[in-house]
């Protein structure tokens, strides 16, 4: 689903793939789709570019095999930072050993593949602040603990944001602070990070299946956010919660 934050307008993306969308970002003039789907032929997520507008034929970028995960395009609308095993792997927890997924990007016309990182652990969720800077969530894959990282310019920054059982980092359209969800049994927990040293701040609890994401994002403003209740679209805005439609509603 594309929600169109200023009238509130949901709509309904048709991925041109037998098996679906894994994951799926949208480029910031809304003309492209990145996805990851899931290929019998290389018998794992493959990453491809899709005119949405136009309804052209996917083009895949990435490689041709090994996993490929959550899509995330740069300000500028040129790269894609993406998590990424150029020969086996899978998600976190269920992966081959020593298949740990790292950061990679690629242009949008899918040339200049670029590994980022290199290092144990796997590299998921990255996703941009307004001026370039990526956070990303890296897991030991052999414990529920996560931590955040930046990343500029290609390099990442040294030391941890912050650690829990947490993923879906998302920045403010400011830049000055984050949202991200952590699981608590069976809650989801929003929380809102702003600074290094101070805790994070609990915006909202709510129960979401273990096999469900939040999808957290900021709406215009920080002063607003949406995300995912199962089947439902929700709006917080300081702590009032409002139901925006179901997923079965939208043609």
């Amino acid at each position: 689903m594309a929600l169109e934050v200023a009238t509130g307008k949901p709509e309904r993306i048709r991925v041109p793939s037998s098996s679906g969308a894994r994951t799926l970002a949208l480029s910031p003039d809304g003309q492209h789709v990145v996805f990851t789907t899931y290929e019998e032929g290389a018998l794992n997520d493959l990453m491809y570019r899709w005119d949405w507008r136009t309804k052209a034929a996917p083009v895949r970028i990435g490689n041709e095999r090994g996993f490929h995960a959550d899509p995330a395009i740069s300000p500028d609308g040129q790269w894609v930072y993406f998590a990424h095993h150029p020969r086996k792997g899978g998600p976190p927890g269920q992966h081959e050993e020593r298949a740990n997924a790292q950061l990679y990007r690629v242009r949008m016309d899918g040339t200049q593949l670029t590994a980022l990182t290199d290092e144990p652990g796997c590299h998921l969720r990255p996703s941009f602040r307004p001026d370039g800077e990526l956070v990303y969530v890296h897991t030991t894959c052999s414990a529920t603990t996560k931590t955040l990282h930046l990343m500029r310019e290609g390099q990442p920054a040294s030391g941890p944001l912050v650690s829990g059982n947490l993923n879906e980092p998302s920045f403010a359209p400011d830049g000055r602070r984050l949202v991200f969800v952590e699981r608590e049994d069976a809650d989801a927990v929003l929380k809102e990070w702003i600074t290094a040293g101070r805790p994070p701040k609990t915006l909202h609890r709510f129960r979401l299946s273990d096999s469900s994401n939040a999808r957290v994002q900021y709406g215009a403003t920080a002063r607003e956010l949406y995300f995912q209740d199962d089947d439902a679209v929700m709006r917080l805005v300081g702590p009032k919660v409002t139901r925006l439609f179901f997923f079965a509603s939208v043609p």
